[in-house]
């Protein structure tokens, strides 16, 4: 029996969770990523456990542990606890599901499973393992093999729908696949591709496109994965292809999720851009941002007002050769015409509007410049 070597920061964490679910009888294990992770070597801050039974016990002992409270969310009802240091732990049901048609949400057949069947339902080999915990043996779980394709670099899927049932899992595949420098086996191609062809992808709603459109962009290097999904053909579903490039690296685009998705809209160009923002369902805060870059990028003049600074910084990344004054807000104002006798109306505006094309030009550099400029241009 191999036994999981867990962190011992997370050791600690875990044997009150342990002992909890031994004194209830609850067989309780450690899913998914972080025991992928912990095989790899490799630290992570988050924790998906799961519970043959109920999961209301072990996720109110890791919120009094966490000094947090439980949020319940998913259509699953997983119970999520957020702690100090954003350390965020998952407890779910084992459980058993079903897909009534290709690229449909999951339906539960049973929960409190043996974990083995709920493991079966899972994506690829490599996180479909789990680390007992309530026996105290931390004894890895692996009915799929999937420490050996750890071992051998390989992604590989669990079975012949995998696909058909989730298209999704082209993407994860993607970022798996660029993550660890792995390789996918041939029947993962062969689903890949095949998922495409019979219009399964497709059926994928912008919801869930985003949600993955949002994980990759949060990898630390994403062009790997899109790299490959252009090369299997599966960038225009997240509304990007040509304008994506995927040499350039990790350190040519901005870090953070957000700031990642102006520079992609701005990336894409004056037609794209904007079908780009409207496509997918983002937070307002983040589609009112999208819009707001691409209305700038069009624009000849410098804004009103003062620019949120993700905006302003998407933009000078996005146009390097853009004047040092073009982006700060006009340096004129209607105060400043009235002041010279000038009566609001379309002559008005016409020199506001000037005004502001000549700044965002870099041929009005400063206030006092645009003054001496304003005096000329009303004789004053």
């Amino acid at each position: 029996m191999s036994r999981v070597r867990v962190p011992a920061a997370t050791l600690r964490f875990l044997r009150p969770l342990a002992a909890r679910a031994r004194s209830l009888g609850l067989p309780l294990y450690v899913v998914g990523g972080p025991v992928r992770d912990w095989l790899l070597g490799r630290t992570t801050a988050d924790l998906d456990l799961a519970v043959a039974g109920d999961p209301d016990p072990i996720a109110e002992s890791c919120a009094r542990r966490l000094g947090a409270r439980v949020e319940c969310f998913g259509r699953f009802g997983t119970r999520r606890v957020v702690g100090r240091g954003r350390r965020r732990v998952d407890v779910a049901a084992t459980r058993a599901e079903s897909y009534a048609q290709p690229a449909a949400l999951p339906e539960v057949l049973e929960t409190g499973v043996p974990i083995e069947r709920d493991l079966a339902r899972r994506d690829f080999s490599i996180n479909a393992m789990a680390c007992r915990l309530d026996d105290g043996s931390y004894a890895l779980v692996d009915p799929f093999g999937g420490g050996r394709d750890l071992e051998r670099g390989v992604l590989r899927v669990l079975h012949e729908d995998s696909l058909r049932d989730d298209p999704t899992r082209a993407f994860r595949a993607a970022r798996f696949l660029g993550r660890f420098g792995f390789r996918p086996d041939a029947e993962l191609l062969r689903q890949i591709d095949d998922a495409l062809v019979r219009g399964h992808a497709a059926r994928l709603s912008p919801h869930r496109l985003l949600h993955e459109l949002l994980c990759l962009l949060a990898e630390p290097d994403p062009f790997p994965a899109l790299h490959l999904l252009g090369e299997w053909g599966w960038l225009p579903l997240l509304m990007i292809g040509p304008a994506v490039k995927p040499g350039l690296g990790a350190g040519s685009i901005p870090r953070g999720v957000e700031q990642r998705l102006l520079w992609l809209a701005l990336a894409l160009g004056p037609e794209r851009g904007p079908q780009f923002a409207e496509f997918f369902p983002f937070a307002h805060e983040t589609g009112r941002r999208l819009r707001d870059a691409l209305a700038l990028a069009r624009s000849d003049r410098a804004p009103r007002s003062r620019l949120d600074p993700l905006l302003g910084a998407a933009l000078r990344r996005a146009f390097p050769g853009l004047a040092a004054a073009a982006l700060r807000p006009c340096f004129l104002d209607g105060a400043d015409l009235l002041a010279r006798g000038l009566k609001p109306g379309p002559a008005f505006h016409e020199v506001l509007d000037e005004a502001a094309r000549l700044q965002r030009r870099g041929e009005l550099r400063s206030r006092p410049a645009a003054l001496k400029w304003l005096d000329a241009r009303v004789g004053n």
